[in-house]
């Protein structure tokens, strides 16, 4: 079984840490094989909106970093996606990332699959960001099975935040054949 652990944050802080913590989880109550990707390590273009193309062929037109990801989208069993809230919204970095999987939706290359979703704000609009997590999940027909959404204040994350993100993992791992 394979747990691909997406972090759509720039830097290596709160949501790094939350989703690692999941991930972590996961992998002591199963035995699971997981991979942690950080967006931010991989050049993601925008999606240039030629449906045409991935319809007919269930693959991109651009070629970048995205190439490398899909064959780890295909073999993934489990996705947990983590975001920071910006603009009460996911990052760019996760928004580029979803786009381009426009030619799994038209494969059905994600349905059935296991998704869990992380978002991380400072004040507000965290469940937002949540809700676009799991809109993607729904369209790509991933089975949803939680996410947290938290406010951290001007505060790193702590223990309780940690503690939430370790629950996520077990209840993750409880969906597990």
């Amino acid at each position: 079984m394979k747990v691909l652990a997406i972090v759509g944050s720039p830097r290596r802080e709160n949501t790094y840490k939350l989703v690692e913590a999941v991930a972590e989880a996961l992998a002591k109550k199963k035995n699971v094989e997981t991979e942690l990707l950080h967006l931010v390590d991989f050049n993601v273009k925008h999606c240039s909106g030629c449906s045409d193309f991935c319809e007919k062929t269930g693959e991109c037109s651009i070629q970048d970093d995205m190439q490398k990801l899909y064959p780890k989208l295909r073999e993934a069993d489990v996705f947990i996606v983590g975001t920071p809230t910006y603009y009460w919204n996911v990052t760019g970095l996760v928004k580029n990332f979803i786009d381009r999987t426009n030619p799994l939706y038209h494969t059905g290359s994600l349905e059935g699959k296991i998704g869990a979703a992380v978002a991380v704000s400072e004040e507000d609009g965290q469940e937002l960001a949540l809700s676009a997590i799991s809109s993607f999940f729904e369209l790509q027909k991933v089975k949803q099975v939680g996410g947290i959404a938290i406010a951290r204040g001007d505060k790193p994350v702590g223990e309780a935040e940690l503690e939430m993100a370790k629950t996520l993992g077990e209840r993750i791992a409880s969906k597990l054949a």
